[in-house]
């Protein structure tokens, strides 16, 4: 195991999100008990606090693992490990530092490394500060270690306040390579696309409604060029030794999700949160995702909305479609979400249109109904999408 300093060239930065995979849910009930995490496939393992969230990625060659404290919006944390195919003598371990730190970081645009140190067990750590959006500095160290032939990888957005700086500490010093891997030897290039992921879980609250219903909401944005369709998202909920207890399955709402743009999700667990759940892990998309077919939205569709309630308190959210188009339009949907003071879907439900296509220069009237929510509503989108009428439509 490789004990890593993290406090090295401290700035005082301004907070500000950023990073490529983000799944930041709100705490479920405290625990003080630390779990243990596992990498797929057993490639690593890293001692977790029991209130911080997980994202996964696995490949044949490649596993990566991302881990966001209660609160944030973004990773702190993201740890890889690479099956290179051979052991790396010290020699070879610095050649991988000079060519990830100048031809593979995802981030290498916004990134200036200002400081490197070969540490006493051989590993090394980076520190140097990437440019968030809107030019705000960030400090990001990066570990690279090896064991056998497994190259280790950490990346650490060094926090602001010394109280959340010696817990990542503490937690980065736990992470241990396994002594063999299953992993499929690779090309060092593999590391490039370990945080350059082209969707992004944000905004996400878990809550329970008042018939013990669990819910996990959000939304998914695409960072990618191509519109996707079909997005698929898991929750697993865990227990203290990483063990799933229960999960659930649901795709993002929407025709499709165009670049640049944002989906909601709800995940629902009828049964309620077991027990012994303590925390929980949000897996995204699938090897399989392609791009969509082409969908129409606000370059050919206008809509109004408002909100009314029921008699027994649901929420709708109510208004018209028209069609501002050249064309014929098919098969609309609309999509609501719903955040509270803080920004977080508490939230979210979607209505099919009924009816024959909409002609140009026609409207039609839309109706979504938000039984529930996690909170109180604050504000709230709706986004309304069709298909291309055929030539018999």
């Amino acid at each position: 195991m490789t004990k890593y300093c993290l406090l090295c060239l401290l700035l005082l930065l301004t907070g500000c999100s950023g990073g490529a995979v983000v799944f930041a849910p709100a705490p479920l009930p405290p625990d003080a008990t630390p779990r243990t995490y596992t990498a797929p496939g057993g490639a690593f393992t890293l001692v977790l606090p029991p209130d911080w969230s997980v994202y996964e990625q696995a490949t044949a060659a490649l596993v990566s693992a991302a881990f966001t404290p209660p609160g944030e919006t973004a990773p702190q944390v993201q740890a890889v490990a690479l099956n290179v195919g051979q052991p790396l003598e010290p020699d070879a371990l610095l050649d991988v530092v000079n060519q990830y730190q100048t031809q593979l970081r995802p981030d290498l645009e916004r990134y200036t490394e200002q400081d490197r140190q070969v540490m006493a067990d051989g590993s090394w750590r980076m520190t140097g500060i990437r440019l968030l959006p809107g030019g705000v500095p960030q400090q990001v160290n990066t570990f690279l270690q090896s064991r056998g032939t497994l190259l280790g990888l950490l990346e650490v957005s060094v926090p602001a306040l010394p109280g959340p700086q010696q817990a990542v500490q503490g937690f980065i010093n736990t992470f241990s390579l396994a002594e063999a891997t299953t992993l499929a030897p690779a090309a060092l290039t593999a590391l490039a696309g370990a945080a350059a992921v082209g969707l992004e879980v944000v905004n996400v609250t878990p809550w329970t409604a008042p018939d013990g219903v669990f819910f996990i909401t959000g939304e998914v944005a695409n960072h990618s060029a191509l519109p996707l369709a079909g997005v698929p998202v898991q929750a697993v909920l865990t227990a203290d030794d990483g063990s799933g207890l229960a999960e659930a399955v649901d795709v993002v709402m929407g025709h499709t999700l165009p670049p640049g743009s944002f989906a909601p999700f709800s995940l629902r667990f009828g049964q309620g949160q077991p027990p012994a759940a303590t925390g929980y892990t949000l897996r995204l998309g699938g090897t399989d995702l392609l791009p969509a077919l082409p969908v129409i939205g606000a370059e050919a569709l206008t809509w109004t909305n408002e909100t009314r309630f029921s008699p027994d308190g649901a929420l709708f959210i109510v208004g018209q479609v028209s069609n501002t188009g050249a064309a014929p339009v098919q098969g609309l949907k609309a999509v609501a979400t719903v955040f509270d003071a803080a920004g977080r879907v508490i939230a979210a439900g979607f209505s099919e249109v009924a009816g024959p296509p909409l002609r140009p220069g026609t409207a039609t009237d839309y109706s979504i109904l938000i039984p529930e929510a996690g909170g109180s509503p604050a504000s709230y989108i709706v986004a309304v999408q069709g298909l291309p009428c055929a030539e018999d439509c």
